[in-house]
Formats: structure tokens, C-alpha cells, sequence
């Protein structure tokens, strides 16, 4: 099913279809595991995500239980997250040699490739290990449908709570794209991402009432988190390699591998400092979005 709000169906009805699609395609992922257990984990995480982005993007319209469940699937998400963690930093090797100019950069980048993947064998969690987890988080899934089917959700004015949490939502991307632009930490790239991430989701999710707009704000949010994503996994990795568990490499392999990560950081900061100021909206845009949805309810009823 897609991850969009249908505007046709009373808000109650709508809100739990999605929540229980994303949930039970977790379920599904973790059951069936069709490409492995750490495939399944990376998809159930991804459901997680949405799940967590329609809470808040719902939350003014029932605010314990969008805090209690958020809460509940982010501590779902982070049981299984050690070994998609050892991966991404694998996959972010992978991504600066696509990207590596010179030979000896990629010689240098392909060792530190190989201590990464020794590393992460030697610390992952044991496949039974990881089962016992994907089971708990199966069982965990049921009761969070559960609760979201035996939710009422304020259907008075659906457009009231989605405005507010859409400007709610703007205001706190705006601040981060200011906190980036005046001083670029970990920690605000880290927020702006979490924004990004958190926008993309809201206009999928009532993308139904202004589908072209929506369609492109969508894209171009997604490729900012996705952007900041690798500036992210770039930062783990200077972070490792900055600190007492770095893996064993030459001084001049390790010399060559910190400076690419630290130049592509860079690179990358620089452009998601750009395309952040491009993509989200204005207060204003909040209020087209209650205005359209009213309209398409409207219209329904009648």
C-alpha cells in the first residue's frame, strides 16, 4: 500500500490503515526474510521510520499516544540497529572509492575497507542472536497494531491537527537550516537530516491533495536526507578513526582515508547548506495544506 493519508475515508480509518500497512510489512519483512536476516532488518527499520513520521505528523490530534508509541517504535528500531550501524560505515567506504580521484586513495580506502568488514564479523551479533531479536520485535509490532486499532483519533477537524503539526514541522526545519548555516556540527547536520526526513514523509503522507507540488517537495527532501545521510556516515567514520578503537592501518593509509572522508564531508555540507534553503516551505504552506484538505473532504461528502 502506499504511504499516503487517503483524504476519501474518515480520518480515524485512514490514520490506522497506514500505521497497520507499514507495521505488518515490517512483520513480513522479519517473518519471511527473502534476501536474509539483515536485509529484513533494514526494511523493517525503514517501516519503522514511517510509522514514526505519521505519528507526528497526527500527534495534535492525540497527543499521549502519538508520544507513547513513537517512543515505543524508536526503541523497536534501536534494538536492532547494531549491525545495520558495522554496515553503514562498510557502505560508506564503498561510497567514498566510487568517488576517489586517485589510486592511491582507492588502495588506501580498499584496506580500510577490509579491517571495517573484519571488524564488524568480529563484533556482529550472532544470526541466532539477531533472530531472537527480529521475534521480539515481531511480537512488538503486534501489540503496537494493537493499540493503533483501538485508537480514536480527533476526526472533527483533521485539518487543524495536520496544519499544526505542518507548521510545527516547518518551524523546527527552518531552525536547523539556521543552526547548519551558522555553525556546522555533527549534531545540527544530524537534526537537519532527522527534518529532511521528517518533511519527506509529511508530504507523502497527504500527498493525495496537491499531488504535483507535493511530488516535488517530496524528491527534493529525500535527496537531502539521503545527502546528509552519507555526510553522517562520513562523520562516524572520522570519529572512529579519530579514536581509540581505529582500525590497525599504516599511518599513511590511515592519513589518506581521514582526508578523504574529511573533503567529501566538506563537499557534502556545502551542498546540503544550498539545498536546505531550497526546500522547505513557508509558514503559509501549512495553511494551503488545511485549506486543500478541508476542500477534498468537502467535496467528499457531498
Amino acid at each position: 500500500m502506499a504511504f499516503s493519508l487517503d483524504p476519501d475515508r474518515p480520518f480515524d480509518a485512514a490514520v490506522r490503515k497506514v500505521a497497520v500497512s507499514q507495521l505488518e510489512d515490517a512483520i513480513r519483512a522479519l517473518k519471511k526474510q527473502p534476501n536474509g536476516i539483515h536485509e529484513a532488518v533494514h526494511d523493517a527499520r525503514k517501516k519503522f521510520k514511517r510509522v514514526r513520521g505519521l505519528y507526528r505528523l497526527v500527534r495534535p490530534a492525540a497527543k499521549e499516544f502519538a508520544k507513547a508509541e513513537n517512543a515505543r517504535i524508536r526503541d523497536l528500531a534501536n534494538s536492532l540497529s547494531a549491525d545495520r550501524d558495522a554496515a553503514a560505515l562498510i557502505e560508506c567506504v564503498r561510497y567514498l572509492r566510487l568517488n576517489a580521484a586517485e589510486g592511491k586513495v582507492d588502495m588506501a580506502l580498499a584496506r580500510l575497507e577490509a579491517a571495517l568488514i573484519v571488524r564488524r564479523d568480529a563484533r556482529a551479533v550472532s544470526e541466532d542472536a539477531l533472530q531472537k531479536k527480529a521475534k521480539a520485535a515481531i511480537g512488538t509490532c503486534r501489540d503496537a497494531i494493537s493499540v493503533v486499532e483501538n485508537q480514536d483519533f480527533d476526526g472533527k477537524s483533521p485539518e487543524k491537527a495536520i496544519a499544526k503539526a505542518w507548521r510545527k514541522q516547518l518551524a523546527s526545519a527552518h531552525v536547523a537550516v539556521m543552526a547548519v548555516r551558522a555553525e556546522a556540527t555533527d549534531e545540527h547536520f544530524h537534526e537537519l537530516r532527522k527534518e529532511a526526513q521528517t518533511y519527506w514523509m509529511f508530504c507523502a503522507l497527504v500527498a493525495d491533495i496537491w499531488p504535483t507540488a507535493l511530488k516535488a517537495k517530496r524528491a527534493d527532501a529525500k535527496a537531502l536526507a539521503d545527502l546528509i545521510g552519507h555526510e553522517h556516515d562520513l562523520s562516524v567514520m572520522i570519529a572512529l578513526l579519530d579514536g581509540p578503537d581505529a582500525p590497525a592501518l599504516s599511518d599513511r593509509t590511515h592519513r589518506i582515508c581521514r582526508e578523504e572522508a574529511i573533503a567529501q564531508r566538506a563537499r557534502l555540507r556545502a551542498k546540503a547548506v544550498r539545498d536546505a534553503r531550497k526546500v522547505f516551505g513557508e509558514e503559509v504552506e501549512s495553511d494551503i495544506v488545511k485549506t486543500l484538505w478541508r476542500e477534498r473532504v468537502a467535496r467528499g461528502e457531498g
